[in-house]
């Protein structure tokens, strides 16, 4: 599945989304996993978010649950 679109000014969205679609297609191309996706997602909007510490911090802790559970599966 490809997603393309140019056009991201017409959608409404809350800002700290702005760019999504083309966040979502470098998730897509680099095969992303969803822990991976999340991480860098909090990563690239904390700052516009307003919530940059908390995003950070969640952040911190979605790596350790996603390094518990590839440890699990590779065991």
């Amino acid at each position: 599945m490809t997603f393309e679109s140019t056009n991201t000014e017409s959608i409404n969205t809350q800002y700290h989304y702005v760019g999504k679609s083309s966040l979502y297609k470098f998730a897509e191309e680099w095969n992303l996993n969803s822990y991976e996706f999340d991480i860098i997602k909090r990563v690239v909007r904390c700052r516009k978010k307003g919530s940059f510490k908390e995003d950070l911090k969640k952040s911190k802790d979605l790596i350790d649950i996603y390094l518990t559970e590839y440890l699990d599966q590779s065991e």
